[in-house]
């Protein structure tokens, strides 16, 4: 009976630190979206609602976000590099779109 109780409680705590820890990264992939987001309106004069995130990648290794976002308006693509702390500050952000463009051209 004890064997039964202590594997329920050990899968149970499993379960709560799985869950945080899906929770935490849904969540600091909203918050590098946001950052990537403002950047757009700031940088580029674009209005927050023609804006719509095409792909978002985490990079386990180096604990960045790869942002893809798309102008519905105009069809064209915005790439950013976007780091946060573990408290959702922002470390730094770093504007790849000419680089892509680039790439995309040649």
């Amino acid at each position: 009976m004890k064997k039964i109780i202590l594997l329920n409680v050990l899968l149970c705590i499993l379960v709560i630190f799985i869950s945080s820890y899906h929770f935490n990264s849904k969540s600091k992939e909203a918050v590098a979206y946001f950052y990537a987001e403002n950047n757009i309106e700031t940088n580029y004069d674009i209005n927050k609602n023609n804006l719509e995130p095409k792909e978002i990648n985490y990079r386990f290794g180096m604990g960045l976000f790869e942002i893809e976002i798309i102008d519905v308006a105009t069809e064209k693509l915005y790439f950013f590099e976007v780091d946060i702390t573990d408290d959702f500050t922002l470390y730094y952000i770093k504007d790849l779109t000419d680089l892509h463009n680039k790439n995309l051209i040649n």
